[in-house]
């Protein structure tokens, strides 16, 4: 029982290794979309004139 244990942690240590050093990703069609809708600027409109004036102020 205890090689079979240790044969499993092993396994999982490689494969992890793997993983996280030696493996690279393949970037897919939807994950360069979402990157480049993050990178690209977004605009803004300044809606401060539309708002309604503060508690208390008379205008």
């Amino acid at each position: 029982m205890r090689y079979i244990f240790l044969t499993l942690l092993l396994l999982n240590a490689g494969v992890f290794g793997y993983y996280t050093f030696l493996h690279k990703a393949t970037d897919n069609q939807s994950l360069a979309q979402a990157q480049a809708s993050l990178t690209n600027p977004v605009t803004a409109t300044n809606v401060t004139s539309e708002l309604p004036p503060m508690i208390g102020t008379k205008k």
